[in-house]
C-alpha cells in the first residue's frame, strides 16, 4: 500500500493539469518554462553568446607562443656554383628539401594583442545583454498572449451567458405572446437580438482561436493545437515610485547597457587604431634539417641541421596617412555612439512614463468597470422583473441584457489590460517581473497629490 500510495498521488496531479475535454491545462509559470526552454530566437541569442565567448578565448590565447612547422622541397634546373679565380665549385645540387619547426613569441604589438582581447570581452558582455533583451521581450510576449488567452476564454464564456439570456427571454415572449400579452413584433425582434448573440458567440469564439494560436506560437507548439489556461488574474500591484523605476530602466535596460558597450566598443577601436603606431617585436626559436634529397637524408655541401634564436622587429614607418584617417574615423564613430546613447535614454524615460501612467489608468479602470458591472446587473434584473409584471417591454429588456454583456466583457478587459500594463511596464524597466505594491505616480500627475493624501 505504501509503494502504491505516492504512484496515486502522482497520477492524480497529472489529472490535475487536465481539463474535462482533454486538454492540457497551462499555467502562466508553465508557458513561461516552455517558451524560454523552446523559442528559436532565444536559442539563436544564446548561440550568439557562446560563439562571443570562444572568440574571447581564441583572443587570449594570441598572448601565448606559438609553433609552426613546414616543409620546402625545390627542384633546379643548374646546380648553384661558386666561381673563384681558381675555379667553380658547387654548394647546391639540384634538388633541395628544408625542414623547420618554428616557435615564435609576441613580445610587443604596440598593445594590439591586450586591446582586441578587451574588444572580444566586450562583445561577449554585449552578446550577453543582446540575450537578456531577447529573453525579456519574450518574457512580456507570452504575459501578453496568455493574458488575451484567458480574456478571451472569459468573453466566449460570457457570449454563451449571453446567447443563453436572450433565448431564455426569447421563451418568456413567446409565451406571453401566445396568450396575447404581448405583440408579435416584440418576438421577432427578440429572435433577431438571439441571433446577434449567436453571431457575438462566433465572433468570440473566433478570437478565441486566435489567440490560442498566439500563445502556441510562443511556445513552439502546433498552431491549431488545443490549448487551455488558468483564469487567473493576479492583480499585483506595485510598490515602487516613477522616479525609482526610472532610474532602474537606466541601470537595468538592455537597449542602454547595449549603447554603453558600444560606446566602450569604440574608445577599444581607438586604441587598436593606435597601436599601429608602434613596433612590433617577436621572439622566435627555429630547428632546421636541410638535405639534398626529399628525405632530407645527405648534405654534402653544408650543414644537415641547426638551431637558432633569434628576435624580429617591424615598423612601419609610412603609411600615406592611413593610421591618422583610420583614428579619425573611429573618434566620429565615438560621437555618434555617444550621442545615440543620450537618444536611447530619453526614449527609455519617455517608454517608462508612458507604461507606468498606463498601469494607472489600467488600475483605474478595474475599478470603474466593477461599479459598473455591478449597476448593469441590477439593471438587467429590475428590467426583467418589470417585464415579467408588464411593465417594460423586450427592448427595455434587451436593452439592459446588452449593457450587462458590455460591462462584463469590459471587466474582463480591463483586468486582462492592468496585467498586460504591469508586463509592459517589467520590460520597460528591464525586468523579468515588478516587485509588489502600490504605484506612486508621477509629481505632475494628475492623481498625484490625491495618491501621496492617501
Amino acid at each position: 500500500m505504501r509503494r502504491i500510495l505516492p504512484w496515486v498521488l502522482i497520477w492524480l496531479c497529472l489529472l490535475s493539469r487536465v481539463s474535462p475535454a482533454g486538454e492540457r491545462v497551462f499555467s502562466l509559470r508553465e508557458c513561461l518554462r516552455l517558451a524560454l526552454s523552446r523559442y528559436p530566437a532565444l536559442k539563436a541569442a544564446l548561440a550568439r553568446v557562446r560563439a562571443s565567448e570562444e572568440r574571447e578565448k581564441a583572443a587570449f590565447r594570441e598572448h601565448l607562443p606559438r609553433l609552426y612547422t613546414g616543409y620546402d622541397y625545390r627542384r633546379y634546373r643548374d646546380r648553384e656554383t661558386l666561381t673563384t679565380p681558381f675555379g667553380s665549385y658547387p654548394i647546391r645540387g639540384r634538388e633541395e628539401a628544408l625542414f623547420t619547426v618554428t616557435v615564435k613569441l609576441p613580445v610587443f604589438h604596440g598593445l594590439s594583442i591586450s586591446l582586441r582581447h578587451r574588444l572580444r570581452k566586450l562583445e561577449v558582455n554585449l552578446s550577453r545583454i543582446e540575450e537578456a533583451r531577447t529573453r525579456q521581450e519574450l518574457i512580456f510576449r507570452v504575459k501578453e498572449a496568455y493574458f488575451r488567452l484567458v480574456q478571451a476564454e472569459r468573453e466566449v464564456e460570457l457570449a454563451r451567458k449571453s446567447l443563453e439570456r436572450r433565448r431564455a427571454h426569447l421563451r418568456d415572449v413567446q409565451g406571453f405572446f401566445r396568450q396575447g400579452l404581448v405583440a408579435r413584433n416584440q418576438v421577432l425582434q427578440t429572435q433577431a437580438e438571439v441571433q446577434e448573440a449567436e453571431y457575438r458567440l462566433l465572433s468570440a469564439e473566433n478570437r478565441l482561436r486566435i489567440a490560442a494560436s498566439r500563445l502556441n506560437l510562443l511556445l513552439q507548439r502546433p498552431l491549431s493545437a488545443p490549448i487551455r489556461v488558468k483564469p487567473e488574474f493576479p492583480l499585483e500591484p506595485v510598490n515602487l515610485s516613477y522616479d525609482q523605476l526610472l532610474r532602474m530602466a537606466l541601470s537595468h535596460r538592455p537597449e542602454v547597457k547595449s549603447a554603453v558597450l558600444a560606446v566602450k566598443l569604440k574608445e577599444k577601436e581607438l586604441g587598436l587604431a593606435r597601436s599601429r603606431y608602434f613596433p612590433w617585436l617577436d621572439l622566435q626559436a627555429q630547428y632546421y634539417v636541410r638535405g639534398d634529397r626529399p628525405d632530407l637524408s645527405e648534405n654534402p655541401y653544408g650543414d644537415r641541421e641547426n638551431l637558432w634564436v633569434g628576435f624580429s622587429l617591424r615598423w612601419e614607418l609610412w603609411d600615406w596617412g592611413i593610421r591618422a584617417r583610420e583614428m579619425a574615423a573611429v573618434r566620429a564613430e565615438i560621437l555618434s555612439r555617444q550621442a545615440l546613447l543620450r537618444e536611447i535614454r530619453d526614449r527609455v524615460g519617455l517608454e517608462v512614463r508612458e507604461a507606468y501612467l498606463k498601469l494607472l489608468a489600467a488600475r483605474k479602470k478595474i475599478q470603474v468597470a466593477r461599479s459598473a458591472l455591478a449597476a448593469a446587473r441590477e439593471n438587467f434584473r429590475l428590467n426583467r422583473a418589470r417585464f415579467r409584471e408588464g411593465l417594460a417591454d423586450t427592448t427595455e429588456v434587451m436593452d439592459a441584457e446588452t449593457l450587462l454583456t458590455r460591462a462584463q466583457t469590459q471587466e474582463i478587459a480591463a483586468l486582462a489590460d492592468y496585467e498586460i500594463s504591469r508586463a509592459r511596464l517589467a520590460y520597460a524597466v528591464g525586468l523579468p517581473d515588478l516587485p509588489r505594491g502600490s504605484p506612486t505616480p508621477p509629481a505632475d500627475h494628475p492623481h498625484a497629490e490625491k495618491t501621496q493624501a492617501e
